[in-house]
């Protein structure tokens, strides 16, 4: 297949799955009775809550909650038909449930910078991503496969052109045949195009290397130099067809102390961008965010 070179590996990272638990999140126009409702339903079900968080914003009510013992619902899908009719008695309800025993598959997206790459597998090997596997590893340079290689993670690299249709249709076939839950872009250092975001079936997380909405485009830390800031950041949000404006998961800042070159800016922003990267991809796998109105509500 021309610009792809496919390394073919008998098994991809993944890693112990966490204890036997599932959780509903649900989101709808605020009124009287919502808690009291989930809470019947799940007695009715002989399930008992272990875990549940609430908030509200601008009359909007978000909620998550958890439940670690055997249950009645075989899927997703048994669990839907039940919980549909509780639902409907909300206003602009929608739910998504997940069960942590159902295996997750994560797919990365690098460039040049391995830092934040390196992080999310390590994260995923130390089972901080529940019940994950990191299906497929696509990279625009070569010198990434020694990591793919490390981490027995199969590797493609997909060359880029400046005509984005010459090297997303590749990636795209790559993503249909692993079929991912998510795709984490660990400084991947390309513009997604709109018709590419539709297409991939799943999220898509990014790390911007600048406290966002400050400083957005290719080089935010010569930006941040010159405007001589005190403090400089990591941004991490899921990816829409807007650059850089996505709904926010996780940001993070550091301090610049005065004489600071932008060399040294850039590698203690490196251990912000990873650690704001890795933890992004966390809250998302443990299913911890309800985006809304371009904005994310991320639970504890």
């Amino acid at each position: 297949m021309p610009g792809i070179h496919f390394l073919s590996l008998n098994k991809p990272i993944s890693v112990y799955p966490m204890e036997r638990s599932s959780c509903l999140l649900f989101q709808c126009l605020d009124q009287v009775g919502i808690i009291a409702s989930l809470v019947e339903f799940f007695k009715d079900h002989g399930v008992s809550i272990s875990r549940f968080e609430e908030y509200t914003d601008a009359a909007h009510f978000f909620t998550r909650l958890e439940w670690q013992e055997a249950h009645p619902w075989q899927d997703g899908q048994s669990f839907s038909r039940r919980f549909q009719p509780v639902a409907d008695l909300f206003e602009n309800a929608s739910f998504r449930v997940h069960f942590f025993d159902q295996p997750q598959k994560l797919g990365l997206f690098s460039s040049k910078e391995p830092h934040t790459l390196i992080e999310a597998v390590n994260k995923c090997e130390a089972g901080d991503y529940p019940n994950t596997e990191i299906c497929f590893l696509i990279a625009n340079s070569p010198s990434i496969e020694k990591y793919a290689n490390r981490y027995d993670i199969p590797f493609y690299y997909v060359k880029t052109w400046k005509d984005p249709a010459r090297h997303e249709e590749e990636q795209l076939k790559i993503i249909q045949q692993h079929a991912p839950d998510l795709i984490g872009l660990a400084r991947y250092m390309k513009i997604l195009t709109k018709d590419f975001i539709a297409r991939a079936g799943c999220p898509i997380v990014n790390i911007h290397h600048s406290f966002l909405p400050s400083f957005v485009g290719a080089k935010p830390y010569e930006l941040a130099y010159e405007r001589g800031v005190k403090l400089i950041g990591a941004t991490s949000h899921y990816v829409i067809p807007a650059l850089d404006q996505g709904p926010i998961i996780e940001q993070d800042v550091v301090r610049v102390q005065p004489g600071d070159s932008v060399e040294h800016m850039k590698r203690i922003g490196r251990d912000v961008e990873k650690k704001v990267f890795a933890t992004a991809l966390e809250k998302a796998l443990q299913h911890k965010t309800i985006t809304y109105d371009n904005k994310t509500i991320v639970f504890n």
